[in-house]
């Protein structure tokens, strides 16, 4: 990866993962890279969840980010939301490009759109 110009990893799998590499951390500050690992918990994510990474992914821009969990569900979703409240990109678009990775169940939907009312619907 930091071939390629990644800068960062960034891991939002959960405590709960057994997917993630035990040693990532480790193997990615070995190459180069800046490390981070947000656990966001599968079944309850969290406006703070959100804010932190959006905050993370701003503060790093424009440095290329490698963003992953333990099926890239919390991160097409988490995604969806930066791109359509941080930069503007249209609601179907972005939707389409989550969908390409996975439907959201019931909670993360839940999740989404209590989402896109307090941080878009509400000023509208």
């Amino acid at each position: 990866m930091a071939g390629s110009g990644v800068d960062t990893v960034i891991n939002l799998g959960g405590a709960e993962d057994t997917l993630s590499l035990p040693d990532e951390d480790r193997l990615a500050t070995a190459a180069g890279l800046r490390y981070l690992h947000l656990p966001v918990t599968f079944d309850r994510p969290t406006f703070a969840d959100y804010e932190l990474l959006r905050d993370l992914l701003n503060a790093l821009y424009p440095r290329k980010v490698w963003l992953h969990c333990a099926e890239n569900y919390r991160v097409s979703a988490l995604i969806f939301l930066y791109n359509v409240i941080d930069r503007s990109v249209p609601i179907p678009e972005a939707r389409g490009r989550m969908h390409e990775i996975w439907q959201p169940d019931e909670v993360w939907q839940s999740f989404l759109d209590e989402a896109l009312e307090k941080y878009i619907y509400q000023y509208i």
